[in-house]
């Protein structure tokens, strides 16, 4: 669901402050679980957006997309999902508010 301005039907784009707060909890979990924020970063957009796959001539790529991308509404997605990925493969409750 992409939010839209009522006025200039332009997307909203995400706020500083959500960008912020999901670097943050990929920064804590991985200090908890001793791996770089990045790397959390990239196993949790992966599980949330999905992998990319396609081929150039016989050689097949995958990519995942970044979250640049997404508007307001699907990086609050984002950052919800963080705490369900959280539990779901480390058994840790964090709070994402």
């Amino acid at each position: 669901m992409t939010a839209i301005c009522p006025t200039c039907g332009r997307k909203i784009a995400k706020s500083h402050e959500q960008r912020k707060l999901f670097h943050a909890l990929c920064r804590d979990i991985g200090l908890h679980i001793g791996l770089t924020p990045g790397k959390v970063k990239e196993a949790i957009k992966a599980d949330f957006f999905g992998l990319d796959e396609y081929r150039i001539g016989d050689k097949w790529y995958r990519a995942i997309r970044p979250s640049e991308t997404a508007d307001r509404a699907e990086y609050s997605q984002l950052i919800s999902y963080v705490g369900i990925w959280a539990a779901e493969n480390l058994g840790m409750n964090i709070n994402v508010d």
